[in-house]
């Protein structure tokens, strides 16, 4: 196994532990120095632990292409996360309008919430949103659609972290990642 570091918990940062057999990968994120990826199975505190290739495969892809995209409707919710949630609380007789409602909604979701690529990993719900200088991170598990047993520690919450800190946190775990799993694969 091994482990590293990226950031710094008490403002932002990833902590990753690798294991080759089975192929997983451990990963918290801490933001002020909570670990908004804990939770809790039958009294024992766990992180997201998965194969993570489509999770990062998706987040350097936010990474590289982020740019402005205020979510698609308007809504009183400060957060992505929040916002999301509001959102969703849409009805129309009318089909079409229906559709494209959550259509707008689905297609943002895409690029902004890395629960999208998941591949059925027990994961904190995330949301990523560029504003300004500040990548803008929000998370809702309040309504987890999980194992009734399974309490997320961090139901709700945002933060903002400086674009610049973010970039080279997440850019430095995925060089990571990849370098991991590349030799893990050669090795192999």
């Amino acid at each position: 196994m091994d482990a590293a570091e990226f950031g710094s918990p008490d403002a932002f940062a990833i902590e990753c532990a690798m294991y080759r057999d089975p192929h997983e990968t451990e990963i918290s994120m801490y933001i002020e120095g909570r670990n908004i990826l804990e939770f809790e199975v039958n009294g024992r505190k766990h992180t997201a632990c998965w194969n993570f290739d489509d999770l990062a495969s998706w987040l350097g892809h936010f990474l590289e292409h982020m740019a402005e995209d205020p979510y698609p409707v308007a809504c009183s919710s400060r957060y992505a996360a929040g916002k999301d949630v509001e959102a969703r609380d849409f009805y129309s007789d009318d089909e079409s309008v229906f559709d494209a409602w959550y259509d707008r909604l689905d297609e943002w979701n895409l690029r902004h919430r890395w629960h999208t690529a998941s591949d059925g990993a027990i994961l904190a719900d995330v949301y990523f949103e560029l504003a300004g200088d500040h990548v803008e991170i929000s998370w809702n598990n309040a309504d987890a659609d999980l194992d009734p047993g399974v309490k997320f520690s961090e139901l709700t919450g945002w933060a903002s972290i400086d674009r610049r800190f973010f970039e080279e946190t997440v850019g430095s775990f995925l060089s990571f990642y990849a370098a991991y799993w590349r030799k893990a694969e050669i090795n192999h």
